[in-house]
């Protein structure tokens, strides 16, 4: 289905975390995951 999804943690550094708050502030995102699912398909189109 192309909508399965799986459950992936990630631990990463309390600086990127803050850059990924500022990002979700700054572009309206609901939530880290949208934010984080947002800038890995911006970098994936690359």
């Amino acid at each position: 289905m192309k909508n399965d999804k799986e459950r992936v943690e990630v631990r990463m550094p309390k600086s990127i975390i803050e850059k990924l708050d500022k990002y979700q502030e700054e572009n309206g995102l609901s939530t880290r995951t949208a934010t984080i699912l947002e800038l890995l398909r911006k970098g994936l189109e690359k």
